[in-house]
């Protein structure tokens, strides 16, 4: 029996599969090793249609000026969106996800 298609598979599986993994890890741990404090500059809320199967998507992003000025967007869920407003103080502790509301 030939191993050619087991042989396509484990190229295929070690140029796609596993890059894109190892991306996704040291992205995840890259955003658990900050930590910051900064504030609320503006929220924005975008949606965008999908023309293959009419769906609309609904994005919510909070821009955030951390104390050293440098800003930033940050896509949140709708609950995050909903609670931060405009002027909220937030703190990204390292460790953690997501920062926390601290005024």
């Amino acid at each position: 029996m030939s191993n050619l298609p087991l042989i396509l598979f484990l190229v295929l599986f070690f140029i796609i599969v596993v890059p894109i993994s190892v991306l996704i890890i040291v992205l995840v741990i890259k955003n658990k090793n900050q930590s910051w404090k900064g504030e609320i500059i503006d929220k924005l809320i975008s949606n965008k249609k999908d023309f293959d199967t009419d769906r609309e998507e609904t994005f919510y992003t909070v821009k955030i000026k951390i104390d050293t000025g440098k800003e930033f967007n940050m896509a949140v869920d709708k609950n995050r969106y909903d609670q931060w407003n405009k002027g909220d103080r937030l703190e990204k502790v390292k460790g953690e996800n997501w920062p926390k509301k601290i005024s």
